[in-house]
């Protein structure tokens, strides 16, 4: 398994994102019941370090497509279509031995 670091951000349409897994941002996505989030305005991506690492690669997908939607689709794919493009990616990608983690 080829382990991608992301602790140091990416870069996602002209735009540095951060990718914060610390413990305050576990406690704000508990506290909303998410496992991640993106916030566009902040750019910024939290990914909830209490899952275990393939959860949190899957997670990681799904907040990139997030900011790409917002960036490059003016937020118009719906959600439920998000998971289902993040749910295929992770897959292809894992069984292409990435995972996105620290």
């Amino acid at each position: 398994m080829h382990n991608v670091d992301i602790s140091k951000g990416i870069q996602v349409g002209g735009f540095r994102f951060s990718v914060d897994t610390s413990e305050s941002s576990r406690k704000h996505l508990d506290a909303d019941r998410d496992l991640g989030q993106c916030d566009f305005d902040n750019h910024t991506i939290q990914i909830n370090n209490k899952i275990d690492s393939i959860h949190q690669s899957k997670v990681f997908i799904h907040e990139v497509i997030e900011a790409v939607n917002q960036i490059y689709c003016d937020g118009e794919i719906p959600h439920p279509n998000i998971q289902r493009l993040s749910y295929g990616l992770h897959q292809v990608l894992e069984d292409l031995g990435v995972r996105f983690g620290k």
